[in-house]
């Protein structure tokens, strides 16, 4: 009588020279013919699991913008035997399509109510194995009216960090984006806001996208826009600026010393060499004392650039002298 160790040396070649070898040979011997015969038995009885299977709308007009969502899935609980599953494992799960025509009514409604959804189903999955399905129905609203174009608001505080500065206003790549709806509800949209945006302590040009806020009723498209925050380092800068004498009557000159004044004050980067606006330092005529002794009168900053921060004059008065033409 043939042995079973010697009909696995003869299918195999193996040699059995310590019990040791025997022993791991056998054990894994079973557990292949235990696995082998666990799935026979797992994937020929009957099986229930939760399929997740992908919902396409194929044929909508290129001018229909849906204004309420389509779910990208459904969950279609079904029971078949494990074998029917088994190529699930391999092959990705079967896309449920349909089609735009075969359930929109025509006013702005598409319905695949719950017969017509497991119809549809049935077509790509056995009929009798469907047990639920969940949503049990696709309801969703369109619109096939053209979009309305309508400016975008910012929302947004926006703070350099100390000796930074906001060195122009905020640029974006869009300052209007397009609603759709159906026309009682654009007639009441005249502009749409962004989402909230709090940045500080900037100390660079900062670039990101800003979403804008959901409205009710209606798409927006598109739903984000760049925007571009231009910071700049501040730097100090001191130059000589001429006095200027104002309200002077036709019949009056005045004449100041000095006559030039340093002034100081805070400039961006890009201002610093080639900055074409300039400080203005002056005396306002109405604010000499004749009668008071004593012969200086305020000197008072004028025109300041708008980029320019934390200006100060390196003198608070001048002396002046009345020439009577």
């Amino acid at each position: 009588m043939v042995s079973f160790k010697g009909i696995l040396e003869k299918v195999k070649g193996i040699k059995f020279e310590r019990p040791r070898s025997n022993s791991v040979i056998l054990y894994l011997f079973f557990v292949v013919i235990s696995s082998i015969l666990w799935c026979f038995l797992t994937f020929n009885s009957s099986v229930t699991v939760d399929m997740e299977v992908p919902v396409v709308v194929s044929g909508k007009p290129t001018n229909v913008r849906f204004l309420s969502q389509v779910p990208d899935t459904i969950t279609v609980n079904v029971t078949n035997r494990g074998t029917y599953f088994l190529k699930y494992l391999f092959l990705s799960s079967p896309k449920l399509e349909l089609r735009f025509n075969d359930y929109c009514d025509g006013n702005g409604v598409f319905k695949v109510d719950g017969v017509n959804l497991k119809k549809a189903l049935s077509r790509i999955l056995a009929r009798n194995s469907i047990n639920s399905v969940l949503p049990d129905n696709i309801t969703a609203r369109y619109t096939d009216q053209p979009g309305k174009l309508v400016p975008v608001v910012l929302d947004m505080d926006v703070e350099p960090a100390r000796m930074y500065a906001l060195t122009g206003i905020i640029e974006r790549s869009q300052d209007s984006v397009l609603v759709y709806g159906d026309n009682k509800t654009l007639k009441g949209i005249t502009e749409v806001y962004s989402y909230h945006v709090s940045e500080t302590n900037l100390t660079d040009t900062l670039r990101r996208k800003v979403t804008i806020a959901p409205v009710k009723g209606v798409v927006v498209e598109p739903r984000t826009i760049e925007v571009m925050i231009p910071v700049e380092k501040l730097v100090t800068k001191t130059q000589k600026v001429q006095v200027s004498v104002r309200n002077t009557p036709s019949d009056v000159k005045v004449v100041v010393f000095p006559s030039k004044v340093d002034v100081s004050f805070r400039v961006p980067t890009s201002y610093f060499k080639n900055n074409t606006q300039e400080i203005t330092a002056v005396v306002d005529y109405n604010s000499i004392n004749l009668k008071t002794p004593g012969n200086k009168v305020p000197l008072l900053i004028g025109e300041v650039p708008g980029a320019y921060e934390d200006v100060h004059l390196s003198l608070d008065s001048v002396e002046y002298i009345i020439e009577r033409q």
